[in-house]
């Protein structure tokens, strides 16, 4: 778990569709691959056939523009080529046409908001030869350099599930995706500066070389009335008046659409502290925007962010029985990532957080605990771990802040040093009572030395200076 549970083995659990974590969220078609995620908590709330595959349609363009964006210069001019001559008539364009002059950052306005084929293919030319790094080779090699660069950065994205065979997602049997990956994806996309700047936006209007642009995102969710559209998009989508599947809290979204993956639709919501993102692949025209705007209310209104640890909290702290006495008594820990749980209003009161030690390191409880091991700062020593009741919901590792070593034998004197002080004593009195018992069995007595003093009479010379043992010499 990177900040808890990693979001892949997330996506794989189908507890997260449980009906008290869904709490809110609208019904969704059965044939529908869904996610819906809460992006401050990490939180899956809701999944359905997230692993199975489904054709993502226009929503590719997302990583067609991750793909550019990193291979490209956005100021850079580029000119459109007989790229978007192949195109089918009813294929979804920008309306672009040969020779025009447009810069890349112009282009993905051009590939995101009216969703452009046109402009997906000339992205993919033109930047395809940056990437093979020879602007010489031909349109079909540079294509084939641009979409063997979409899987590779799939592949280090960890969408496993994905395939590209071109640009813009029309249909290919061997063009497909997950729901579980098409969230990695649009989670990216979403936060990318440029990507989210364009997809926020309603309408753009460009002057090129050759014609006067206005594009309309064709995300329905942004417009509270259609008259905010063109009347050449209302036309051709059939609509006027009251957008009813206008939300206030919709952010950012791609739509994408064909037969064969009939209608996609990824899309971010915003309001009281809630950042949501839904995956909704393979639904009904008819009910998809229905279905996401509902689906923003219910994030947004109906669900909680309780937030059990952040690394900027101050440190927790247990306290230690066996600790060493040169350490003190208190093991601080801290998460490094934080946990927060999004949860439906209704059911937060169910919903604890508790400690969980790596018992081969620590055991006890949140107050007092015994060490197992010595520890370093730094170290794994357990988890903080989320319950719905009694059903585990996630967590995040736990680490020692500061280093700490279980007691051994060198503590107890210094720990208990009035003990130490008595035991000293009656070990020095048994010391002597056996000394005194030894030298009594022995019969060993203490001797007094007497010391003589010379008497003042011997220690004085013969005034004659003679020793008074010489005989006296005779005169002659």
């Amino acid at each position: 778990m990177k900040r808890k549970i990693g979001l892949l083995l997330i996506l794989s659990l189908a507890f997260f569709s449980s009906g008290v974590l869904a709490a809110g969220l609208p019904a969704y078609g059965a044939d529908e691959g869904v996610i819906i995620y809460e992006v401050t908590s990490g939180d899956i709330l809701f999944a359905q056939k997230q692993n199975e595959k489904f054709y993502p349609a226009s929503t590719t363009k997302l990583m067609t523009a991750l793909v550019a964006i990193e291979n490209g210069d956005l100021n850079e001019n580029i000119t459109v080529g007989d790229e978007i001559a192949s195109l089918d008539e009813d294929s979804s364009t920008a309306g672009l046409e040969a020779e025009e002059v447009l810069s890349l950052n112009e282009l993905l306005y051009a590939l995101l908001l009216p969703s452009g084929n046109d402009a997906a293919e000339t992205i993919a030319v033109n930047i395809g030869k940056k990437i093979a790094g020879d602007s010489s080779i031909s349109a079909d090699k540079a294509y084939e350099a641009f979409i063997a660069a979409m899987n590779k950065k799939a592949k280090e994205m960890g969408m496993t599930g994905t395939n590209f065979t071109n640009p813009h997602g029309l249909h290919n049997d061997k063009h497909y995706t997950t729901a579980a990956d098409m969230l990695i994806l649009t989670r990216t996309a979403f936060e990318e500066t440029t990507i989210k700047a364009i997809t926020r936006a309603k309408v753009h209007e460009v002057q090129t070389n050759k014609t006067k642009h206005k594009w309309n995102n064709s995300n329905l969710l942004l417009y509270s009335n259609f008259t905010e559209l063109s009347e050449e998009y209302r036309v051709a989508n059939n609509l006027s008046g009251t957008n009813p599947v206008f939300n206030g809290y919709a952010s950012s979204g791609k739509t994408g659409f064909t037969e064969e993956a009939n209608k996609c639709l990824v899309f971010e919501g915003e309001g009281n502290d809630k950042n949501m993102i839904g995956i909704i692949l393979n639904a009904d025209e008819t009910v998809i925007f229905k279905e996401a705007s509902d689906t923003i209310n219910a994030v947004v209104k109906e669900y909680e962010l309780l937030e059990w640890s952040t690394p900027e909290a101050e440190d927790q702290v247990v306290q230690v029985v066996n600790y060493h006495v040169f350490d003190g008594n208190k093991l601080k820990y801290q998460t490094n990532d934080p946990l927060i749980t999004a949860v439906p209003q209704a059911n937060q009161a169910d919903y604890t957080a508790k400690v969980k030690w790596d018992e081969t390191k620590v055991m006890g409880d949140e107050t007092l605990a015994n060490l197992e091991t010595d520890l370093k700062a730094g170290e794994q020593i357990g988890e903080l771990q989320v319950y719905n009741g009694e059903t585990f919901v996630e967590a995040t590792p736990l680490y020692a802040v500061n280093d700490m070593k279980a007691r051994n034998w060198t503590d107890y004197p210094i720990l208990y040093w009035y003990v130490t002080i008595i035991v000293i004593l009656i070990l020095l009195a048994i010391l002597r009572i056996m000394f005194v018992q030894f030298m009594r069995k022995n019969n060993i007595r203490y001797k007094k030395i007497k010391i003589k003093k010379k008497s003042n009479s011997s220690s004085r010379r013969p005034s004659n200076g003679r020793s008074s043992n010489q005989p006296p010499k005779r005169r002659r």
